[in-house]
């Protein structure tokens, strides 16, 4: 059998997410960088980058209150509708 682990303590578990948070957003920019992804895969990295840096409330106003419709010419066009 496996031996548990202990599980941090609240103050040890938001210190390891605060240190982790710059490799995580390197990580979501470097798939929306890398062009060798699928489209789809970038636009949802760069999404995830912009819900976090204006709020998808914000995004949501920015499209006229939300529920608006996205079409993309080449390559995502036929993934777009």
């Amino acid at each position: 059998m496996a031996k548990r682990e202990k599980a941090p303590k609240a103050g040890e578990a938001e210190r390891l997410l605060l240190r982790s948070g710059v490799a995580a957003v390197e990580v979501i920019v470097s798939l929306m960088q890398d062009c060798e992804l699928k489209p789809e895969l970038r636009l949802k990295a760069a999404e995830s980058i912009l819900d976090r840096t204006f709020g998808k409330k914000i995004a949501q106003e920015a499209e006229g209150g939300g529920g608006g419709v996205i079409r993309f010419e080449g390559e995502l066009d036929a993934w777009s509708l």
